[in-house]
């Protein structure tokens, strides 16, 4: 889908989100949360190193391996010259030192969801350290059509671009809608909490503060209902703000 066509995605919780969260939050983790409470949601975006990561590194050298020990006991394989090795081997070799600087040298890339300040921060792309740091409501985010080695379509993805470096980012790989609106949900600091059982050691501060502040009305529109944790809680709400 091209971004030139596409409009992007309204500030709208249209879909219940995504809320299986508690699994997901391991420090220090790549493509894990790092953080989830009623101040900051964080997510490690840099990539972990997958098995196809190591498969590029390691198969140059068993390949190496194999031929040198060709070389040595005069059966190479029909004529094989140390040219033809090289040439075999290299593309490998330096995929794999590219995949080992990124995993070893590039800086944390987190996506910084900041509730109380209403700001998102995301990083820039490769070895960069710098974040760009915008009002969320500025933030646009598209869905992104995939598609498989047969280039038949296989979902959608949720990305986000930055218009004024003109780069991207990938936040979902499926569900965008559940996840587009598990961010807004978040980013609306006058609705409670979103669902899941990682919030829920801070829903009290989180009602609390809104209480202090007189419940005042949402952020952003919701398509589906966001109420109070307790029935207690959403009568009061009700109440005091009448939403």
């Amino acid at each position: 889908m091209s971004f030139l066509k596409a409009k992007p995605l309204p500030h709208e919780i249209v879909d219940y989100p995504i809320t299986q969260f508690t699994e997901d939050l391991q420090p220090n983790k790549p493509e894990k949360i790092q953080e989830a409470n009623d101040e900051y949601f964080v997510l490690n975006m840099a990539r972990g190193f997958s098995l196809f990561k190591i498969y590029t590194f390691f198969v140059g050298g068993f390949v190496m391996l194999i031929i040198l020990l060709l070389q040595l006991i005069g059966k190479n394989g029909g004529g094989i010259t140390w040219v033809d090795y090289l040439l075999f081997t290299s593309p490998f070799i330096i995929i794999g030192l590219f995949h080992l600087a990124v995993y070893y040298y590039n800086p944390h890339k987190e996506l910084v969801l900041d509730r109380m300040n209403g700001t998102i921060s995301y990083p820039r792309l490769f070895f960069s350290r710098k974040q760009e740091t915008v009002p969320f409501w500025l933030v646009t985010v598209y869905k992104n059509l995939q598609t498989g080695g047969d280039f038949a379509p296989t979902g959608y993805s949720l990305i986000l671009r930055d218009r004024k470096q003109d780069f991207t980012w990938t936040l979902a790989y499926n569900n965008p809608d559940r996840f587009w609106s598990f961010m807004v949900w978040y980013m609306d600091k006058n609705r409670p909490l979103p669902l899941g059982e990682v919030f829920d050691p801070y829903r009290q501060a989180d009602f609390d503060r809104r209480l202090k502040e007189g419940f005042p009305k949402p952020l952003y529109p919701s398509f589906v209902p966001t109420d109070e944790h307790t029935p207690e809680q959403q009568a009061m709400r009700r109440r005091m703000a009448g939403w």
